[in-house]
């Protein structure tokens, strides 16, 4: 059943108009005249407001409830949620316990006011529902929605990969209800969509391509640039869709490809209004040589009839092709094909890789169909789970472009496994189709200790799954740590002058106590006349926080540094990974200096330090990514009170072993302060919106004025703010656009640190930063209850400067999680590799920009300034005049492919050696090679290239991938590496290999 089935829009229900006991009732769904989105892409996280604009048809009938049900995408920090009526009264949303929201919710309702409820499906996390109550007769609803998120590295465009879901329109295609038109609206808007991204000084952006739509493009400035006049830089683009229709047909996707940005930093930040709480953000970007291991690896494909939609069967075995020729000899293989039922190629577990067993694997993929009924995955997964060979690691690759309801089970079995097994299971996902839910793909891949990749329905994926091979034959790291060390105060030097470190780990002890200390009590009489047994009798020392509703749940103390991930997860070469940790007010109130990363191997300790860059102003944003990160790992059944002990000794215990019967609510608990401590809804917290009284004031006395939109303005907001926070934007991104431009905060500039970030090693430098957003506060007594989930879907500091660190144990060398050398290779010869966008070495370029005048040196240093750490405080209207990017330097929007079939059969007939067969000359005519010509010409070349031999084929072929096919590299460089091995051996010495392939490429060219 497809979560996209949910159609995104506002309806209200009516009765069916067959009145049965079973009859669901009916859905109405209200014309959506237009959608805008406005993403701002700062280095590898963005910020988005989402607007949709209905109306209620009818001219005298206001409408008591409608519902707005559409999904976002996975792991995303929903951080605003407001509804304009009429375009003159706005209610703003504030994040409550669920209950407690509901609450509010229907008690404004009661009063016949208009209130909105924004939830998350219990059952789906990517999954929203809103619910507005009491709207006016012929009124326009717009409703808008801001959230943060971190963008994913796409292996195949080797860039970062920005998605907005398809239902944030109602899906192309028949409703499951009636559609009504408003007599009101002459036309529909349709869709604007324009993302604006922005890489620090120091990196250029290549190309921004949409693999799924049109898009116009302008390399060199943003949407808000263009408007102002902004200078031109190749740090800025900007991508633009507009639609007459108010309906997507997919997914849209949009890749940003950017040079220089895969250092790791570390970013701290404060919080505005929490005293002395802070916020540290690390983006680690390992890059590190060790050799490769030889697991047990198992393909788990999807082969449920949905799958026979596009190009999704075709491209899946293409991809398992190539899986299947790259992977090294030393592993056991085996295929599982699953959907209502699942069955195993190898029965008996799985097999050697040789000869044999990769004919009978090649020979099983090419019969794959969609044939298998629907999507279950928890039986197939936990069978593979329960055969694994217990003396070796176990790699999991599920290809998928399946959607289940209850994930939580699936998640909770894959954690069971993963911690039973200490580690030695890895599960990766690949997403494949515009349907596919990310929530499932992601959340199986982190309770897997993996990564996820998706693709599109016509992309190509052969290079997202080269690259989790080779991610899953790194040997697995399990106690990766991290340390936080603090600067020394400015102070003489005595003997007690030490660097203070404080492990993170050690702060998971916390405080808990299940039952408070006796104390002498009052003597109750067994018989009091005055006493009425029927009268509830109340304790005053319980919580009383949700109405009570955790009372009984034993108090639990904040721990003092919240790391999230809770455990940090193994970390691939060229794969980004972000850790946040939350600082509370008890942590050591110093500047910290760096973070230490440390992990033991077994061919030594590995470790890196990483410089912390502190914000000079205060902000939200780092606070936000890092408490939704925590609530998820606690709805996904993981998270940091599952490591939580009630104390410091030999005996202390696992809260969660300690308190077996109340954890659930502790975790619901906890997950709920964060929520409304730092304003991020999630699965047990609601944003709530009302008619706040203010609001009413300014509409009861017309000489208040007219209401002021949402603080977290829209798209189309113009209002002026010179103020800089992250995201922020004022007519220019980067300061760049005013040469003389001064840091406000004087904290130290963009182009210096930029330029200390890009050079060799590790490097740190300062941000200046306000105020993620600036949203108003409701009173917590005013808000509002909701109303049940919706109807189910239908049926179908200063700045550092450090170098890698080496140590350790005496004769034991410590390797660099930085070091300059190649990363792993699945093949004794491998070497380079191509790596992901880091999140933050792509932000903090664009940190700290501000708009006071200053010194010419001091001016050039700024220049790119303003980015990561702005928010929007105003938007800018779509006025830019995009251009195709072809007129762009380096920003051609799109590429011609290469013929896939070329690569498909170069697939299709290697050997398992390696070697490539000349035979009849149909390879080499499938490439375009003219054979009797290139036969000619390979024996004047070399005597050993003798026509018509495997010798003279492997080095064609090996020539050919090199000269033609040099930019899908990251697909066949496997499959080259045992080719070049077997002609090496081939020649026995007469004659280098990669000196006879560079022969033949000159042939070729």
């Amino acid at each position: 059943m497809s979560l996209h089935n949910h159609i995104c829009g506002l309806y209200y229900l009516i009765p069916s108009a067959t009145q049965t006991w079973n009859r669901a009732p009916e859905r109405r769904y209200l014309s959506q005249l237009s959608l805008s989105v406005h993403a701002r892409i700062i280095g590898s996280t963005s910020r988005t407001t989402l607007t949709q604009t209905f109306t209620n048809p009818s001219p005298d009938k206001a409408i008591p409830e409608l519902r707005y049900t559409f999904p976002l995408y996975d792991g995303v920090s929903v951080v605003g949620f407001s509804c304009t009526i009429n375009r003159d009264r706005v209610i703003k949303g504030v994040v409550k316990e669920r209950a407690q929201a509901r609450k509010t919710f229907e008690d404004a309702v009661a009063r016949g006011e208009t209130a909105g409820l924004f939830e998350q499906l219990p059952d789906a996390s990517d999954v929203f529902t809103t619910t507005i109550g009491n709207v006016p007769s012929g009124a326009e609803i717009k409703v808008e929605i801001t959230y943060l998120g971190e963008l994913k590295h796409d292996a195949e465009a080797d860039g970062i990969r920005f998605t907005i879901p398809t239902s944030i329109a109602p899906r192309y295609g028949s409703y499951p209800g009636e559609m009504l038109q408003s007599t009101n609206v002459n036309a529909v808007k349709g869709i604007s969509i324009i993302v604006d991204a922005e890489v620090p000084d120091g990196s250029n952006i290549k190309s921004v391509q949409s693999p799924s739509h049109p898009i116009s493009v302008t390399i060199g400035n943003t949407s808000a640039g263009a408007a102002s006049g902004a200078d031109m830089s190749l740090q800025k683009a900007s991508a633009t869709l507009s639609m007459a229709t108010a309906e997507l047909g997919q997914d849209f996707v949009l890749h940003v490809v950017a040079t220089n940005t895969a250092n790791p930093v570390a970013v701290l930040e404060t919080h505005p209004t929490i005293p002395n709480h802070r916020a540290l953000m690390a983006t680690l970007v390992p890059k590190f040589n060790l050799p490769s291991s030889r697991p047990e690896i198992v393909f788990l494909c999807d082969r449920s009839g949905s799958m026979c939609s596009g190009n999704k069967i075709p491209n899946m075995k293409t991809a398992l092709q190539v899986f299947l020729k790259s992977l090294p000899v030393g592993v056991k293989f085996n295929i599982c094909s699953f959907g209502s039922h699942h069955e195993l190629l190898f029965k008996k577990g799985s097999k050697s890789y040789d000869a044999a067993s990769l004919k009978e694997a090649s020979s099983y993929v090419d019969k794959f169909d969609s044939n298998f009924g629907g999507t279950e995955m928890y039986q197939p997964l936990e069978d593979i789970f329960k055969r694994r060979f217990k003396d070796m690691n176990l790699e999991v690759f599920l290809l998928t472009d399946g959607e289940i309801w209850d994930q939580e089970r699936l998640f909770g079995m894959i954690n069971e496994y993963i911690e039973e097994s200490k580690g030695a299971i890895r599960v990766f996902t690949l997403g494949i189709g515009s349907d596919v839910s990310h929530a499932l793909i992601g959340g199986v891949a982190r309770a897997g200790n993996g990564f996820s990749q998706a693709v599109g329905d016509n992309e190509n994926m052969n290079s997202k799954v080269v690259r989790m091979l080779k991610a899953s034959l790194t040997p697995h790291i399990k106690d990766y740590t991290l340390e936080v060390k603090y600067a020394k105060e400015a102070a003489p030097v005595t003997d007690d002058d030490f660097e203070i470190v404080e492990k993170v780990m050690d702060a998971m002890v916390l405080d808990v106590q299940d039952e408070p200390k006796p104390e002498p009590k009052k003597t109750i009489s067994l018989f009091d006349t005055s006493a009425n047994p029927d009268a509830e009798v109340t304790d005053a020392s319980l919580d009383k926080t949700a109405d009570g509703k955790y009372s009984h749940v034993p108090p639990v103390s904040e721990p003092k540094l919240l790391q999230t991930p809770s455990t940090i997860p193994p970390l691939f070469p060229f794969n980004r990974t972000s850790v946040y940790l939350l600082m509370s007010s008890e942590s050591t109130q110093k500047t910290p200096k760096s973070v230490v990363l440390r992990g033991t191997s077994s061919y030594g300790p590995l470790e890196l330090e990483i410089p912390v860059t502190v914000l000079t102003e205060k902000g939200e944003t780092i606070h936000q990514l890092a408490a939704r990160q925590a609530v998820k790992e606690l709805e996904e059944g993981r998270g940091w009170l599952y490591h939580a002990k009630d104390g410091s000794g030999p005996k202390a215990k696992l809260l969660k072993d300690k308190f077996e019967g109340r954890f659930s609510d502790m975790v619901e608990r906890e997950a709920v302060r964060l929520g409304v401590r730092y304003q991020v809804g999630g699965k047990w917290c609601s944003f709530v919106a009302v008619d706040s009284e203010n609001e009413k004031k300014k509409r009861e006395d017309p000489d208040s004025g007219s209401i002021a939109p949402p603080a977290y303005a829209s798209s189309n907001d113009e209002s002026g703010d010179e103020g800089f926070g992250l995201f922020d934007s004022g007519p220019s991104v980067y300061p760049s656009a005013a040469p003389a431009a001064r840091n406000r905060s004087g904290g130290p500039s963009l182009a210096r640190f930029a330029q200390r970030s890009l050079a060799p090693g590790v490097g740190g430098g300062g941000f200046s930063n306000s105020s993620i957003m600036s949203c108003e506060r409701l009173d917590a007594e005013s808000g509002a209850p909701d109303f049940s989930a919706p109807p189910p879907p239908p049926a179908c500091a200063p700045a550092l400067t450090s170098n890698s660190m080496y140590g350790g144990a005496p004769q034991v060398q410590t390797l660099s999680l930085m070091s300059s050398a190649p990363p792993p290779a699945p093949m004794a010869k491998r070497k380079g590799g191509a790596g992901p966008t880091s999140f933050l070495h792509q932000a903090r370029g664009a940190l700290g920009g501000s708009r006071r005048e200053k010194s010419d040196d001091s001016a050039k240093e700024s220049r790119g300034g303003g980015g990561f750490i702005k928010m929007f405080k105003k938007s800018a209207k779509d006025t830019a005049s995009p251009r195709d990017s072809e007129e762009e330097e380096g920003g051609s929007r799109s590429v011609t492919p290469l013929p896939t079939d070329a690569l498909e059969a170069i697939v299709a007939k290697q050997s398992f050696e390696g070697s490539w067969t000349w035979g009849n000359g149909d390879l080499l005519a499938a490439l375009g090679l003219d054979v009797s010509g290139l036969g000619t010409k390979l024996r004047q070349l070399d005597a050993v290239l003798a026509p018509g031999t495997d010798l003279a084929a492997t080095a064609v072929v090996l020539a050919y991938l090199e000269a033609k096919l040099a930019g899908k590299k990251e697909e066949w460089e496997m499959m080259a590496e045992k080719g070049m091995e077997w002609l090496d051996e081939e020649l026995k010495g007469k004659s280098s290999a990669a000196g006879l392939v560079e022969k033949v490429k000159g042939i070729l060219v």
